[in-house]
């Protein structure tokens, strides 16, 4: 990477901050009618530096922004290969030296010899990084940890003091009776609640029961004819088994044209399987449980 572009701030966006009661109230309203069962509530966050996360931070939420970072503007029209990020340097962009990272994103590919899938961790204020990578290896893929706080073409990372014990909401919802996935349905409850206010959310959902199709990017090509090849041709696809980690960044809207990718989901498991979210394959057995924190602001950087 030749480029680093880790300081290119855009713009600032400032937030609505609703209180974590108000979030809970608006998935209280509207989850129902995407779930047969739901609960939401309002408690501290798991330890995440144990089992089943096994992240470099105990916890998250504590004056939490989101760091947008780059986007598929990077891969289409032109593949901006040249481009990298550190996360350590976007914490500092970002105003929190100290922070706690994590998120979807692409990873880097020069430290793992091609392009691939990121959830980003890296603990700034320990020098931690646990940040998982997923690329293709033949007919499959592999997942690896790397201890790089780098990544390439873009990322959505949450931001926040590594700190334990912060109040974030949390979700538990079981057999989806409607169309919309886990957190498109927690998204869409914003943009139904919130009356175009852009709110931000950070956090992690466990799929603890049933099965989810994501996909996971091979190397790069030359270049794409169309942009729809990308989704269409390129992208490798599978149908992974629960329980997965799933690192979810989302917004209520792009942020008054700074193109804002709404929701981004990347996941990890034990037993060796991650890449990007797109939804469960089996409704009838689907069980997810999430916490979650807002943002008081966004930072995009690299805008694209």
């Amino acid at each position: 990477m030749s480029l680093d572009c880790s300081s290119n701030l855009s713009v600032r966006l400032e937030t609505h901050l609703p209180t974590l009661e108000n979030i809970a109230e608006a998935f209280r309203a509207n989850l129902p009618s995407n779930f047969e069962t739901v609960s939401v509530d309002i408690v501290e966050c798991p330890d995440l530096s144990s089992a089943p996360f096994n992240l470099s931070s105990p916890g998250f939420g504590k004056n939490l922004v989101i760091a947008e970072v780059g986007g598929p503007g990077n891969l289409f029209p032109k593949i901006h290969k040249e481009k990298g990020f550190d996360i350590t340097k976007i914490c500092s962009t970002c105003e929190q030296p100290g922070a706690f990272a994590f998120g979807p994103g692409a990873g880097p590919w020069p430290i793992v010899g091609m392009n691939c899938e990121m959830v980003a961790d890296v603990n700034c204020t320990d020098g931690k990084v646990g940040t998982r990578t997923a690329k293709i290896e033949g007919d499959s893929y592999k997942v690896e940890q790397i201890d790089s706080p780098t990544f390439s073409l873009m990322a959505n990372l949450a931001v926040s003091e590594p700190s334990g014990g912060q109040k974030v909401v949390h979700i538990k919802a079981k057999k989806r009776t409607g169309k919309t996935n886990f957190p498109e349905s927690l998204r869409q409850s914003l943009v139904n609640t919130f009356n175009g206010e852009l709110v931000s959310l950070g956090g992690f959902f466990i799929l603890h029961s049933g099965k989810a199709k994501l996909h996971v990017m091979p190397d790069f090509p030359a270049c794409f004819a169309t942009e729809e090849e990308i989704g269409s041709e390129w992208l490798r696809y599978f149908e992974i088994r629960a329980p997965l980690v799933c690192a979810t960044v989302m917004h209520s809207n792009e942020g008054e044209g700074h193109k804002l990718r709404v929701e981004h989901t990347h996941c990890y498991s034990a037993h060796g399987d991650g890449g990007h979210y797109h939804y469960d394959t089996t409704p009838e057995e689907v069980e997810y449980e999430g916490w979650f924190a807002p943002a008081s602001a966004v930072y995009r950087i690299d805008e694209i």
